[in-house]
């Protein structure tokens, strides 16, 4: 098997700690593990070891009757001033229950909620990128367990996701035991990034239209344009996901973000190109975006869609040939 890219325990931990960070969790707030896990479409598992990890961390406390909050110097715990309790008012600190739609202590309009994927497409979308950036070889072979364990959750999103993969040529199904990678060329990368070209064009357009709901595209804007603010590159993965869905449901077609969804392949980093540089780069593209949606413009919402799309093709084929060249071939 393998090795994957961060455990689903690891993205949790990562995600609380940022949402601390960025006011939407505040101390005295109760973490449920059942909402957690509901919240990101996982098990219980991965939400109970998060935890496990943020209270060795002395970010959580947990209280007499084992309930888990956020502690009252979870910010200085994570390197940011001004994290004690008295810097905050009393009103700020109650234990309320966790919410991704709480109003940050400042008065000002909530950042947007991070979106993910049901628990399906985010196993379907990290093996997807690793295949066709050719991390995980030709003949490879993805056993359901050893896949589970590696992503922090059960066999059944695992066992989805490889039958969505099946369905696009990615991989071959094994009864029972998983399933096997097929080849990879750069055909087949050009292939699912015309697909995804053209959808994601589309849905950017269908947004650009006057009328058009874009409230939570621009929530999702200002916390992804604060997540750059604030230098924390490594979590920019999570809020540009966020502003792809948020373009999908303000296209307000539901079948079409069903679709994308499962063509879903993360970030595309060029190689030897940083998380800092990435970030950049594709927040630059998204600014221009957002630009075309607030104008209504459709036609260059499309064509600065297609731009986006094709530069990720690019890095992704990048990084194909470095493996190609790497092995060989």
């Amino acid at each position: 098997m393998v090795q994957l890219q961060k455990s689903t325990q690891e993205l949790i931990c990562q995600s609380i700690r940022s949402r601390i960070q960025a006011g939407t969790l505040v101390p005295g707030t109760e973490l449920k593990q059942v909402e957690l896990a509901k919240e990101y479409g996982v098990s219980r598992m991965p939400v109970r070891e998060a935890l496990q990890t943020l209270l060795l961390e002395g970010v959580v406390t947990r209280l007499s009757n084992r309930h888990m909050v956020i502690a009252d110097d979870a910010l200085r715990k994570l390197g940011k001033p001004g994290s004690s309790p008295a810097d905050r008012p009393a009103a700020a600190r109650p234990a309320t229950p966790l919410s991704y739609k709480q109003e940050p202590l400042d008065g000002t309009e909530p950042v947007g909620k991070i979106h993910m994927l049901p628990a399906r497409e985010q196993v379907a979308s990290y093996l997807r990128k690793a295949i066709l950036r050719r991390e995980i070889p030709e003949g490879s072979v993805l056993t359901l367990e050893e896949t589970a364990r590696h992503m922090g959750v059960s066999t059944t999103p695992v066992r989805e996701a490889l039958q969505l993969l099946a369905s696009q040529g990615l991989v071959k199904l094994r009864p029972n035991k998983g399933a096997v990678v097929l080849g990879m060329d750069e055909k087949a990368i050009r292939d699912h990034f015309a697909v995804r070209t053209l959808l994601e064009g589309e849905a950017a357009a269908l947004a650009a239209r006057p009328g058009s709901d874009l409230t939570e595209v621009e929530k999702v804007y200002k916390a992804m344009r604060q997540c750059l603010q604030d230098h924390r590159y490594a979590d920019y993965k999570h809020y540009n996901e966020s502003f792809h869905m948020a373009v999908w449901d303000a296209a307000d077609n539901p079948k079409l973000a069903q679709i994308l969804g499962s063509l879903w392949n993360g970030l595309s980093l060029g190689f030897l190109m940083t998380e800092t540089d990435y970030a950049k780069i594709s927040f630059f593209e998204h600014e221009q975006l957002m630009e075309a949606l607030r104008a209504h413009n459709p036609q260059k919402a499309r064509q600065l869609m297609h731009d986006h799309m094709h530069r990720s093709m690019e890095n992704i084929l990048t990084n194909y040939r470095e493996q190609v060249k790497n092995r060989g071939l």
